[in-house]
């Protein structure tokens, strides 16, 4: 039996986290599961409404908006208590009862996990792609430029490496945020998420550290979840948009490091200004 903590980070979400949180209870699978919760929004009819929902253990209301991963930061940092394993997810996530059972036994069968995610379905029964390689040039030329007119072509094909005929474990470079089971240890050496990614971005920049402290990320499709989809930025979608291709800069910024690529991280600034103003939707 493990005691995991799970985070999450609301932004007047509390419908979407009632039904997360209860989902999430009905698969403990015997684990003793604390569910903690980050209020981003400072509305104080927001916070009360996540007051009034029983599954949550731990509310902690920020003064500010801290985004996703200096939210989930927070999260960890407010936390007192020692666990076998963190459970990162967002508000629009609905757990399959046998979910965090199967990631913790895959957590058994590779000590090498830092990183844990189950197969995702969209609300349609579409699997999404969660499961990736590190971008490059190369997979983010093709992926920007070719998406809308050559959905299959071989640079998409090698960035989402997880097909969906692919039903055993499989290791990868790094999994969606959306729902990460995640060693306590594993997040400990590398201090955690990247504060400065404020939303999109953080779980690459994640895995890669973790990557070069020699621990892996392995995609489980046994592990189900469903995400409805963005629902706490759909609204402002312009906005959204340019805080995703802003974050993409930063961590190719920190991919491609030393004055000598310089050209390099340029032509790719330049790239997601073409893609930002562009290529919408």
């Amino acid at each position: 039996m493990a005691r995991v903590a799970v985070f999450a980070v609301a932004y007047f979400s509390a419908h979407e986290i009632a039904g997360l949180a209860a989902s999430i209870r009905r698969s403990t699978g015997g684990h003793l599961i604390d569910i903690c919760v980050l209020d981003n929004s400072g509305d104080a009819d927001e916070i009360a409404k996540l007051r009034e929902i029983p599954e949550i253990d731990h509310l902690v209301p920020s003064a500010v908006n801290l985004g996703y991963g200096a939210g989930m930061n927070a999260l960890k940092s407010a936390l007192t208590a020692s666990y076998d394993w963190y459970l990162v997810c967002n508000p629009d996530v609905r757990v399959e009862p046998e979910t965090i059972d199967l990631l913790i036994q895959a957590g058994g069968r590779h000590p090498d996990a830092g990183l844990l995610g189950p197969r995702i379905l969209g609300s349609d029964g579409q699997i999404y792609p969660s499961a990736r390689v590190f971008p490059s040039i190369r997979t983010g030329v093709g992926h920007a430029l070719f998406v809308r007119v050559w959905p299959c072509n071989p640079w998409i094909r090698r960035y989402h490496r997880i097909r969906p005929h692919v039903d055993e474990d499989t290791e990868i470079d790094w999994l969606s945020g959306a729902f990460l089971l995640a060693r306590p240890d594993a997040f400990r050496s590398v201090k955690a998420f990247y504060d400065n990614f404020f939303m999109y971005y953080e779980d690459v920049d994640l895995a890669f550290r973790l990557a070069k402290h020699g621990w892996r990320a392995w995609c489980i499709p046994s592990a189900a979840i469903e995400q409805s989809g963005a629902h706490a930025t759909r609204s402002n979608a312009g906005v959204m948009r340019k805080v995703h291709h802003r974050s993409a800069a930063r961590y190719l910024d920190k991919k491609y490091v030393g004055w000598w690529l310089a050209p390099v991280r340029w032509t790719l600034r330049f790239g997601l200004f073409v893609r930002r103003e562009f290529f919408r939707g």
